[in-house]
Formats: C-alpha cells, structure tokens, sequence
C-alpha cells in the first residue's frame, strides 16, 4: 500500500458521530461500516487489511437523502486496531458514476451542517467539503 496515495486531498468528514447510521456503504455487495468520507475517499472498518492490488466496486447511500452513489475504489492503506475488528481501511475512490460525484458533495456538505457545534450557511458547509484536508 502506498502512504502517498493514502493522503487525500479534500477535507474527510467523520460520518459516525451518533448512534444513528446516516451514510451506508457497501463495497462488492457487502455492507461495510463507513468511517470518514471525503470528495476523494473513504475510511472503513476492516478487521483484516483488505488486498489493495485490486479496485472494488462501492454504494454509498444517505438515510435522509434520496438517491444512490455508485462507483469504483481501492485500498490504499490499512490501520491494525485495538481489537480484532477495529482495524481502518483508508480507500481512494478511483471513479464515479453518474452525477456522484456533485451528490456527494452534496451529502458531506448536509451533513456538516448538521453536526457543525456552530451554525453554517451551504455555502460555507460546501467550502469545507471542497476544501483541502486538515488531517
């Protein structure tokens, strides 16, 4: 795994803060717990370092939201947990279909309206969305 291609380079939004499961991902059919997501990426739990040799296909969904993001990534990194399935999967999205990618801008940026302890206008959500990482 490469640790240059690891960094993303928009802000990644952490999407398991509460109890509520807002973002659903599934990657090659199977349900996965979402981390952090960004316009570039996102970060799984794994509880083995998935093979970054190949690209998989992903389905992101919003709970409140309508419609489906589809489209193809690749593990770049893994983190080892403290526990057997605590490990993270940091993977960069290769590509996206349709109209994802405006979508996902779209969902991050709704979502950090949400959850920001301060109040944002969309247009300062979507500045942070878009924006380069912090991290």
């Amino acid at each position: 795994m490469d640790e240059i291609n690891e960094r993303r380079q928009r802000q990644r939004v952490i999407v398991d803060q509460d109890s509520a499961t807002v973002f659903r991902l599934s990657c090659d059919g199977a349900p996965m717990h979402v981390r952090d997501v960004s316009l570039d990426g996102f970060a799984m739990q794994a509880a083995t370092a998935p093979d970054a040799r190949h690209e998989f296909a992903f389905r992101l969904e919003h709970s409140r939201l309508p419609g489906v993001i589809t489209g193809r990534a690749q593990v770049v990194n893994y983190a080892r947990g403290v526990t057997a399935d605590s490990g993270v999967a940091g993977c960069r999205i290769l590509s996206v279909d349709g109209d994802g990618g405006e979508m996902l801008a779209q969902w991050l940026s709704e979502h950090v309206t949400r959850v920001a302890s301060l109040p944002l206008t969309a247009d300062e959500a979507r500045h942070i969305v878009a924006g380069p990482s912090l991290v």
